[in-house]
């Protein structure tokens, strides 16, 4: 029976966690889980009490045949009414998705006025990671050339997003930022964090220019939440957001 049980399709498991910390935090009854993978999440919500539904493209991988699940062509239209869900949640998903506009307003979408969308991915902002990037031209997302051969191509981080473009689906589409956390601290990040108070001061000059002056409100909400700790130092971004009232 064991072998049977869903397992967690992330190589960093601490987020599953930290995810039901933020959830748990405003009790929602009801949760999609997209991109649920065999279920693994979807499961550990279940067996917290919440009503869940999942789904994904593979019906026949997920493993958890007392919650619904629906098959699901995530770079398009998820298969769901409006304003349906408390919570939408998205485990280490949306980097290998092609359409990151779709995906990310399609959760919001489904989602209630003042539900949660949460959507987790490795964080590409870290200053571990830009250092990885300035020294190899790949990110630590996606460390090494990604591989056209491969039929299943999109199980490869082929499309990782940055905080700034995350900020920017939420806010074309409906919601608002209101929390952003890690699964943990990268330990190679503290050495380089002696630089922060320049990055913090290069940051605000570069974005609180005159001629910024009508764009200022949007500047400092990218401020805000480009120089914390957990994009900083973060190894994952776990980002929260309020879908708003119509």
């Amino acid at each position: 029976m064991k072998a049977d049980l869903p397992r967690p399709q992330t190589f960093q498991p601490d987020i599953y966690d930290k995810v039901l910390k933020q959830i748990s935090r405003e009790q929602p009854s009801h949760i999609l889980d997209v991109g649920a993978g065999q279920g693994y999440f979807s499961l550990r919500l279940k067996q917290k009490g919440y009503q869940i539904e999942a789904c994904d493209y593979d019906a026949e991988n997920f493993k958890c045949p007392d919650i619904p699940f629906k098959t699901a062509d995530l770079n398009t239209c998820l298969p769901f009414s409006d304003n349906l869900f408390d919570c939408t949640v998205s485990i280490e998903v949306v980097e290998h998705i092609e359409n990151h506009f779709r995906f990310i307003s399609e959760m919001i979408r489904v989602t209630k006025p003042d539900g949660l969308i949460i959507v987790t991915t490795p964080n590409i902002l870290s200053l571990p990671s830009r250092w990885h990037f300035f020294l190899y031209g790949y990110t630590d997302c996606a460390p090494i050339p990604l591989n056209p051969d491969r039929k299943d191509y999109f199980m490869q981080h082929i499309n990782p997003v940055s905080l700034p473009e995350l900020l920017f689906h939420f806010e074309r589409f409906g919601a608002d930022l209101v929390t952003l956390t890690t699964n943990r601290l990268r330990r190679s990040a503290f050495i380089p964090m002696l630089l922060y108070p320049f990055l913090n001061i290069a940051i605000r000059r570069k974005l609180l220019r005159s001629k910024y002056t009508e764009v200022f409100d949007l500047h400092r909400r990218h401020i805000r939440w480009l120089t914390t700790l957990a994009n900083m130092m973060g190894r994952i971004t776990i980002a929260v957001a309020r879908k708003r009232r119509v």
